[in-house]
């Protein structure tokens, strides 16, 4: 019976049908072989749409933040205006959870800033507005030179190996006074979109003792910044081009000055994400309103810089005797440069000796290894600068000579940090009658 039913199996599996006379068991195995390719290329189309539309799905849920309307810009700055800080007083602490930094992808050509100038010759020269539908910290550059009377060299209140600055007045609402400081033309780094992202990154820095960042210009081959205006100069000033017999920076106020610096470091280092390095601290970019608040200019400066800056043999012009030993071999600054700087500036403030100085012998000798052998000598008499109007307690002095030794130490890992000098420069009673 099996062998008939096998027979019987075979016989009607060879069998030919009427589909192109194939045999039957070739019409089975065809059939079976499409029916597969069909499920699978099935298979693979349900595949395919799936990621597309979770494709689609994420891009939606990851899209950036619209820019913000013209109206929103404005309400910003005349909410700006409104809380704007008392230069003499140094004004108030503005801080945020959270960072929000706008960036203006859509940059107008040159051409388009020429068209734009020519259709607003007959609008108000008092209108602050800058290229259509952009931020409103964004200034043209009819409008700087409106503040700076055409950039005149009447204007001008400092010049370094960056840019020059000068002194203007917004033709605003509040009439406010800035400095407007202009980079070499051969100094900015990148293009117009480039520089934007980076000096908005700077304008949600807001500290006491730091210098406000109001806005910027990126006209052409200009780069410009435009700054809060500090009125009483800068510490380099008063500490080594005084005239008088007594400088007007008493024991308190160098030491009001010291803590601030490190208050305004601290927050570039320990409340910025990612960590900002200033890079080219020294007296002279430290400014002081008029109750001795120190301020601290062109933090992030060195991002603006060409590439030269980082590869030249020498330090950067100006901050010979502040940059930090190391720079020599690995060419690159971080927190810890910043610290060496800091510890040069206390010995500054405390000495009122200049950072580097030519002897007798036009050798150059610099502060920090005077001041090593002075302290090693205990020769605290020469140390301190003989223009205070009073002297500090030897007690007092010994413990910001120690955080100050501590900040140029040679080996890079045993300078503390910012926060730990804070807490070092706090006197003992202090820090006492908080506990109790």
């Amino acid at each position: 019976m099996a062998a008939f039913d096998a027979s019987s199996i075979k016989h009607i599996l060879l069998k030919q049908t009427s589909f192109f006379g194939l045999k039957l068991w070739v019409a089975i195995t065809t059939c079976t072989v499409l029916a597969l390719v069909l499920l699978l290329v099935l298979t693979f189309v349900y595949i395919s749409c799936r990621f597309r539309t979770h494709g689609k799905k994420s891009s939606k849920k990851h899209a950036p933040t619209p820019l913000p309307n013209n109206n929103f810009a404005m309400e910003r700055r005349q909410s700006s205006s409104r809380t704007k800080p008392d230069i003499e007083t140094g004004g108030a602490v503005e801080t945020t959870g959270k960072k929000h930094v706008m960036y203006y992808d859509h940059w107008p050509s040159d051409d388009d800033n020429i068209n734009s100038s020519n259709n607003n010759n007959n609008s108000s020269k008092n209108n602050v507005g800058q290229f259509d539908g952009a931020p409103e910290y964004v200034y043209k550059l009819r409008e700087i030179e409106e503040a700076t009377n055409g950039l005149a060299y009447d204007n001008i209140i400092g010049t370094g190996e960056y840019g020059v600055v000068f002194h203007g007045w917004l033709r605003d609402s509040n009439t406010t006074q800035v400095a407007v400081k202009k980079l070499f033309n051969n100094r900015g780094r990148g293009g117009r979109k480039a520089f934007a992202r980076e000096v908005e990154a700077l304008l949600s820095i807001r500290h006491r003792n730091l210098v406000k960042l109001l806005g910027y210009c990126a006209e052409g081959t200009n780069r410009v910044f435009v700054n809060e205006y500090v009125d009483n100069g800068n510490l380099d000033r008063w500490l080594h081009r005084c005239t008088g017999e007594v400088k007007p920076l008493t024991w308190n106020v160098r030491m009001s000055i010291i803590i601030g610096i490190a208050k305004g470091l601290a927050y570039l280092h320990e409340d910025t994400e990612p960590p900002l390095v200033h890079g080219n601290l020294k007296s002279s970019n430290v400014l002081l309103d008029q109750q001795w608040n120190p301020k601290i200019s062109d933090f992030g400066i060195t991002k603006f810089l060409g590439h030269e800056w980082k590869n030249t043999s020498a330090p950067p012009k100006g901050m010979s005797g502040y940059i930090a030993p190391e720079y020599d071999s690995i060419r690159y600054l971080n927190e810890k440069s910043d610290i060496y700087s800091y510890g040069v500036l206390i010995m500054e403030i405390v000495s009122g000796k200049s950072a580097i100085e030519s002897t007798v012998n036009e050798i150059e000798e610099y502060l920090v290894d005077w001041m090593k052998s002075n302290v090693a000598d205990e020769n605290f008499d020469l140390i301190i600068d003989p223009k205070l109007p009073e002297l500090p307690s030897i007690k007092e002095l010994k413990r910001v000579l120690l955080v100050a030794l501590r900040c140029v130490d040679f080996e890079i890992e045993k300078r503390p940090k910012i926060g730990e000098i804070l807490c070092m420069l706090q006197p003992r009673d202090l820090l006492l009658t908080n506990l109790v």
